[in-house]
């Protein structure tokens, strides 16, 4: 029988395979394969993968009472990085639309 992953054990993998589907996309976007657009838009939803993953650390910190508090800070620090990352490659993924458009305008 295997032992049960904890919860940070399962947060570190979804955040390694975050990382490598960002560098999966980002590659594809270095050969051409998708766009500008596409690549921001993924980078995006894929940061936003990222918080919800330290979203769920957060509140396990927080339920054991045993964590120090700075740790629970440092994964707060985390997701909100990781959500203001989202939002800046969403940001970009609608001025890389609004300029195709207007370049096909």
């Amino acid at each position: 029988m295997t032992a049960r992953l904890t919860t940070a054990e399962l947060v570190h993998a979804g955040l390694r395979r975050c990382a490598a589907a960002r560098r999966q996309v980002s590659a594809r976007y270095e050969h051409g394969d998708v766009t500008a657009a596409e690549w921001a838009d993924a980078l995006a939803t894929l940061h936003a993968r990222d918080a919800r993953w330290w979203s769920v650390l957060a509140r396990s910190a927080v339920a054991d009472h045993t964590i120090p508090l700075v740790y629970v800070a440092a994964v707060s620090d985390a997701e909100a990085g990781a959500l203001r990352a989202a939002a800046d490659w969403a940001h970009t993924a609608r001025e890389y639309t609004g300029t195709a458009v207007a370049r096909v305008a």
